[in-house]
């Protein structure tokens, strides 16, 4: 009788029913799509922390793309210097270890069979620190001729089959989604990917710039000896001709100090979205009662007691909530995923959403939140109304 009740008022008010939805729906869409994506960018920068494993970056110094894009992002790179420049490396005092990469890419051509370009890195399998752990984890074994291990956000293939840049590989394995730039890359031995992008007829005009693939490496991997700083090692390198470099230290702290921003402006605009959601319910349920005058002023003369009539109106207004808890919700994951693919396009900060159960226990929080808020600012309008007069309340609702 009671939700029959609440349903009947809800419908026989519909304008005013439909304000209270959108207050609520565009409230939790915007709570969960903002701390989702904070969440989402968080986690996706631990991931790439994780993920590296180098403390030193080298890269073509005509590279005009950041170390961000090459580390957070899977955009096609096609930037070259000479293999010299990893024996000069690899003198340098204070280099525990490096390990060279090349790049190429796959085409969205009748040549490969994937939906749009992606990175396509060779490794060195005897000198790699990044790849061989991955691979560990993905395949437990090392790549076989004729492999290539797949980042996780790259659609599988029909037969663990793929073509690239017209030549046939095997899918070895896919790698967990880890947040960065790993995510969007196809990998292979660092000879199989020089010798596919060497004979590739979409690709020569790269090589008649930059010369012979097997004489070209895109980037070096540098881990350096714990008692030497990767400051003073990045120095050294600085005297070699044709190169630039960042440390780890240095990409991880620009992005904290990013994140630390972002973080910044989306709790103040939750806190904004928060106390106008607060304050647009506290007006609308007082509205609400002048609303019911006519209709709490019958149900008490017909024998309502004062404890039903406050159930009544706050239950009213915590099923709206509810069901526009509901939508909502829904509503924040299309934003969620919009941000994913937009953050995706237009910069170079590391995502990686959540697991389901993580968001579905964050958006479970934001419902209870909001409801806890709606509660409190329907508590004061339900208890007016339960103890307004009864021939009062009615002669005043027959007076609107």
């Amino acid at each position: 009788m009671l939700f029959k009740l609440v349903w009947k008022n809800l419908i026989r008010r519909p304008l005013q029913s439909g304000l209270t939805f959108f207050i609520v729906a565009a409230c939790i869409a915007a709570l969960v799509g903002s701390v989702l994506t904070l969440w989402s960018i968080e986690n996706g920068a631990q991931g790439v922390l994780d993920q590296w494993g180098a403390d030193v970056l080298v890269l073509p110094v005509q590279a005009e793309y950041t170390p961000e894009d090459i580390l957070f992002t899977g955009i096609p790179a096609n930037i070259y210097m000479d293999v010299q420049v990893l024996n000069k490396v690899r003198q340098i005092s204070g280099v525990e270890a490096a390990t060279p990469q090349f790049f190429t890419q796959t085409l969205n051509q009748s040549c490969c069979s994937l939906p749009k370009e992606y990175r396509f890195v060779g490794y060195d399998p005897q000198s790699d620190f990044l790849v061989n752990n991955l691979l560990a984890q993905g395949v437990g074994r090392d790549l076989n001729p004729g492999e290539v291990i797949v980042g996780g956000d790259i659609p599988a293939f029909l037969g663990d089959r793929v073509a690239i840049l017209g030549h046939p590989f095997d899918v070895a394995g896919y790698l967990k989604t880890m947040g960065g730039s790993i995510d969007k890359t196809i990998f292979a031995p660092i000879d199989t990917a020089r010798s596919v992008a060497a004979q590739s007829p979409y690709l020569q005009e790269n090589w008649k710039n930059a010369g012979d693939p097997q004489h070209l490496i895109s980037s070096v991997l540098i881990r350096t000896n714990p008692e030497v700083s990767p400051e003073e090692v990045v120095q050294q390198i600085s005297r070699i001709p044709g190169v630039k470099t960042v440390t780890a230290g240095k990409v991880m702290q620009d992005l904290k100090e990013q994140l630390a921003a972002f973080r910044s402006v989306i709790w103040t605009l939750i806190l904004i979205i928060c106390a106008i959601t607060v304050a647009s319910l506290c007006t609308r349920y007082s509205s609400l009662v002048l609303e019911k005058r006519e209709e709490v002023g019958l149900l008490r003369i017909l024998g309502a007691e004062r404890r039903q009539i406050f159930i009544v109106v706050l239950t009213e207004a915590l099923f709206s909530v509810l069901v526009a808890s509901v939508a909502g919700s829904f509503l924040g994951l299309g934003l969620l995923f919009y941000f994913k693919k937009m953050l995706e396009a237009y910069s170079s900060f590391p995502f990686l959403l959540p697991s389901w159960p993580q968001v579905i226990l964050a958006i479970l929080g934001i419902v209870l939140a909001t409801i806890a808020l709606s509660f409190l600012a329907a508590l004061w309008p339900a208890r007016r109304s339960a103890h307004m007069d009864p021939i009062l309340a009615l002669a005043e609702g027959q007076m609107r």
